[in-house]
């Protein structure tokens, strides 16, 4: 991760249009983050800081972030403090990741004081410290109470103490870079770099050995540390690109750079400034995580019912395997009543001429001995009547257990292609109509906007392609008759509309490739496509069709 030292410089040496405003807000969505709300004569601006161990950052956010309802303690000090202070100065550091802020305020008896504020934004040892004028520290977002080995006691009434050093060397220090590097026995000019610079992490440092052509097994040498301190160096001035990758299957956020970086994959997307870009990425991954734990419950939900589905259709089947042997009960009765005359009370079986078999052999049948012939027989056209009723409530049970597999397959289908919670909405309307989830106790005044389906151009062609039940039928419902309407055959997937009245033949295939994609069918090579006109598809509601007169097109998944 690109994180490091020289990233989070880069972005501090854009918030210099802070630096004259004023504080006019001071907010906390949790108790990690603290973010300040400047008036400059640029205009207002909202800075967020992070001390999160697993996302320490610092930038400017247009992302809206909700404050609980009671103010923390925490809270009410740094408004006290910084509300109406003006920012005088950014202390930013080439090679370690801290911000410093530094402000001017007047205190409680209206006298001119100057207080800081550290974003220390060291890993799982982050921290945001605000310190007095005297260097005392007066309170912060994550107090360490004991000074161990490795760390300092953070605590207000404490003096203000530097993070403790890593004992890594700047690229700024060549000479101490080339002796620590030279110190490194058996190993590549990387890993010897890797391991002892300051400032920058093992993706920049990969990259800059890319960059450089430097192969792997190249033992440190001066010539190199000298060309890589002067590629590092340059990073520190060069012209930004700031550069956001996501996965290309998904969009999920992957890193950001303050220019694009040839060794780490994914789909780049370029921003204006790298606070724009670190803001970007952040809304996107706290986007999806927010995404991923709405999902959840509507997964757990599908995965309860679909387990007790498959054992209803297993208890089904038992009972009907069960009652296969039900007609052995009922030849039993005929046989013992064919033959009353040979039974008496206290017989424990009965052989007999079975006239059921074609080879007319005979059978020996076991009999109650406190029964007579007649209660005998009876007793076997009950057990006969008996399970041929179990086998009519268990064929009914299997087709009722086969359809809900068949619909909760279709709604898990569902939730691999939502991507936003407009979607999901949709796909728990569905989960409530089956009874599977409570709905909301929510009263809704405004009806909800309904969600948008992807929409791709092929060859000038639109092709809406829908993403759970809702939207399948929206789009075909929507669509004209001369419209072109493609799903997979035989497996769940999404409906997909072609929006022309003279598709030609690659429009077509194209399109199958598509639908193909936004199905089970995904990792299939060779899956078939049906594809025929709207008029000839007839929607029932909840994603389900009836069509006809339609081709088949054979095609391999492509998004």
């Amino acid at each position: 991760m690109p994180k490091d030292a020289l990233t989070i410089y880069r972005a501090a040496c854009e918030l210099d249009k802070l630096v004259g405003g004023r504080v006019d807000k001071v907010a906390m969505p949790n108790a990690d983050t603290i973010i300040l709300l400047f008036h400059t004569s640029a205009g207002n601006f909202r800075l967020l800081l992070s001390c999160n161990p697993s996302l320490p950052r610092a930038h400017m956010t247009m992302m809206q972030y909700k404050s609980p309802e009671t103010a923390s303690g925490t809270l009410m000090y740094f408004r006290k403090r910084l509300t109406g202070a003006v920012l005088t100065e950014i202390v930013k550091d080439k090679c370690e990741r801290m911000i410093g802020l530094e402000f001017s305020a007047l205190d409680e008896l209206r006298e001119r004081v100057k207080y800081s504020l550290k974003a220390e934004l060291t890993g799982k040892c982050a921290n945001i410290v605000f310190v007095e004028q005297n260097g005392i520290i007066g309170n912060a977002l994550r107090k360490i109470y004991a000074e161990a080995e490795g760390k300092r006691a953070v605590l207000q009434g404490l003096p203000y103490a530097l993070p403790n050093p890593t004992g890594r060397v700047s690229v700024f220090d060549r000479a101490e870079l080339k002796a620590r590097t030279a110190a490194f026995t058996g190993v590549s000019a990387r890993t010897a770099v890797s391991k002892c610079v300051a400032g920058l992490s093992d993706a920049t440092v990969n990259e800059l050995f890319f960059r450089l052509g430097i192969p792997d097994d190249v033992p440190p040498s001066d010539e190199i540390i000298d060309r890589f301190a002067d590629a590092a160096r340059a990073l520190y001035d060069c012209p930004l690109s700031p550069t956001v990758t996501y996965e290309t299957d998904g969009g999920k956020p992957i890193d950001y750079f303050i220019t694009p970086y040839k060794t780490c994959g994914g789909e780049a997307k370029s921003y204006a400034d790298m606070n724009a870009a670190m803001d970007a990425y952040y809304s996107a991954l706290f986007s999806a995580a927010d995404l991923a734990a709405y999902l959840k419950p509507l997964r757990a939900a599908v995965k309860s019912a679909v387990a007790k589905n498959k054992k209803r259709l297993a208890d089904a089947t038992a009972k009907l395997d069960e009652s296969a042997a039900a007609d052995n009960d009922r030849i039993i009765g005929d046989l013992l009543t064919a033959n009353i005359y040979k039974i008496k009370r206290g017989d424990r079986s009965v052989t007999v001429d079975n006239f059921y078999d074609e080879n007319g052999g005979v059978i020996t049948i076991s009999l109650d001995v406190t029964k007579n012939a007649q209660q005998n027989a009876a007793a076997h056209y009950k057990a006969y009547n008996k399970k041929k009723k179990a086998a009519t409530y268990a064929r009914d049970a299997a087709e009722k257990a086969r359809s809900a597999l068949y619909v909760l397959d279709g709604i898990s289908a569902e939730l691999d292609l939502c991507t936003e919670k407009r979607e999901l909405d949709e796909v728990r309307g569905e989960l409530v109509a089956l009874g599977l989830i409570k709905p909301e106790n929510k009263r809704k005044k405004d009806k909800p906007i309904p969600s948008e389906p992807y929409s791709f151009d092929i060859d000038g062609a639109q092709l809406l392609v829908g993403k759970n039940h809702a939207q399948n039928d929206r789009i075909t419902r929507g669509a004209q008759r001369t419209d072109t309407w493609l799903h997979v055959k035989n497996a769940h997937g999404s409906h997909a509309v072609l929006k022309t009245a003279s598709p030609t033949e690659y429009q077509i295939r194209r399109a199958a490739e598509i639908a193909a994609y936004y199905s089970q069918s995904r990792a299939s090579e060779n899956v078939a496509v049906d594809h025929t006109l709207i008029k000839n598809v007839f929607p029932h509601g909840g994603g389900k069709v009836d069509y006809k007169d339609y081709k088949t097109v054979y095609v391999t998944p492509k998004n």
